[in-house]
């Protein structure tokens, strides 16, 4: 049985961004295995494949970060996800945006054989959704981001010396979401249509040339009396893909229709099943002092409206008493330090406490399969791979292209148009598990 002072060696296996092209908290949730853990962790960063043989070899536990989609092989590719389904070890899985083709998604788990699989999905809905993976395999509960680690002890700017009284971005949503993920970028939309016949200043845009990332983010929100947010997730889950596929056409076609034009046998799922969490935007907000305007939500039961958010409904019906309150400092700097009180100076959600219960989970799992670590002892040396030396070390012509391609030129394709392209000239290779006898 495993010791509690046995240290695992652990690859984590991930495609980190760079930080100025990404949210903040995917490079943090990253860096907190390497910073935090008890264990020893490698940070394979690459869309290129594993490391050799050798290495793998050496490893009790290969990680497979949210930054590695299961859906295609540009991401893991053929030979790494057999070598995956070889190793001897414990296999972990982080996952994300877990609404889209669920049952191609389960048959992948099934396949590469996963131990556990840390969810952002409420523990009901979880269930739900991995109906389908082998009954063996644990699921775990996990927040989509925490306390970004340089905010815990950030000093907020004076509410009175904020220039924005409103800030916010959110890009507009692929309808195959459902209706609550497009209130993401609807609440951004009608909150700036209301705002313009007040003295309210705001800073509120969808568009991507407005994208901000990094420090640079960090000084926006900073600088924001107040920002905009609704729950994160999606309240349509499309089990077979065929939703997404349908409904990507569909607005292909129809490229300035709104949520409200969709026809009705498109959304019969929408709502069904809602997987709905807190945003780690929130603990951003916490963290700078920046007080949260949202609609009402469970927001994984760790928000209460009034005390560490400003409630806007859906229907506006309240604007004019939210914009009271945003005008008011005096409530403004008490709301805020309600919810830096309670989700940033607590240090319940800190990514130390995060990677600690990640550690005590592993051991726990370890001891219950009866496991004792099969790869080199604690001499084995923490270090990370940067993703200069993974592109030094597994050269990829294709891989290289493919980079390219998606952060310089689909990414600033309009969305109808990726639509267009998706379902029609590579409707078979992006919903392939769909058209495989085509193939």
């Amino acid at each position: 049985m495993a010791s509690k002072n046995k240290r695992f060696n652990i690859l984590l296996y991930c495609n980190k961004p760079e930080e100025n092209q990404n949210a903040g908290t995917v490079v943090d949730h990253i860096d907190a295995f390497s910073k935090y853990s008890r264990n020893n962790i490698m940070v394979w960063s690459s869309l290129s494949g594993l490391p050799d043989q050798a290495t793998i070899e050496a490893m009790d536990c290969i990680v497979i970060h949210y930054t590695l989609s299961l859906l295609y092989e540009n991401y893991i590719p053929r030979e790494s996800f057999q070598r995956i389904r070889d190793f001897k070890g414990l296999k972990v899985l982080f996952i994300q945006d877990e609404y889209r083709r669920v049952n191609f998604v389960c048959e992948r788990i099934n396949s590469i054989g996963i131990d556990v699989i840390f969810s952002c999905a409420p523990t009901g809905v979880a269930k739900q959704i991995y109906r389908s993976v082998d009954k063996n395999t644990k699921i775990l509960s996990t927040l989509t981001g925490y306390v970004p680690e340089d905010l815990i002890s950030f000093s907020p700017i004076p509410m009175a010396e904020r220039k924005i009284d409103v800030g916010y971005r959110a890009r507009k949503c692929a309808y195959f979401l459902g209706r609550k993920s497009y209130e993401k970028y609807e609440i951004g939309s009608l909150f700036l249509n209301r705002a313009r016949e007040t003295t309210l200043r705001c800073d509120i845009s969808s568009q991507e040339k407005d994208r901000i990332y990094g420090s640079k983010w960090i000084d926006f929100i900073a600088n924001c009396k107040t920002t905009l947010g609704t729950e994160s997730g999606a309240s349509l889950i499309d089990f077979t893909g065929r939703v997404e596929y349908e409904l990507n056409r569909w607005q292909a076609f129809h490229p300035f229709a709104s949520f409200e034009e969709v026809p009705p046998k498109y959304l019969e799922e929408d709502g069904k099943i809602d997987l709905q969490v807190i945003s780690p935007r929130c603990f951003e907000a916490a963290a700078l002092g920046t007080v949260m305007v949202m609609y009402p939500g469970e927001y994984s039961g760790l928000l209460s409206p009034g005390v560490h958010y400003i409630s806007l409904e859906k229907d506006f019906s309240n604007f004019d008493d939210v914009m009271g309150k945003i005008k008011d400092h005096t409530y403004l700097e008490e709301v805020a330090r309600n919810a830096h009180a309670d989700l940033v100076e607590k240090l319940n959600f800190s990514y130390k406490k995060f990677i600690n219960n990640f550690d005590e989970e592993m051991l726990n799992i370890a001891s219950s399969k009866e496991w004792e670590p099969i790869g080199a002892d604690a001499t084995f040396v923490r270090k990370e791979k940067k993703l200069e030396d993974v592109k030094k070390s597994i050269s990829s012509k294709l891989t290289d292209r493919m980079h390219f391609y998606r952060r310089f030129i689909w990414k600033h394709l309009p969305l109808w148009f990726k639509f267009l392209l998706s379902v029609t000239l590579l409707r078979k290779w992006v919903y392939f598990h769909l058209f495989r006898e085509e193939s």
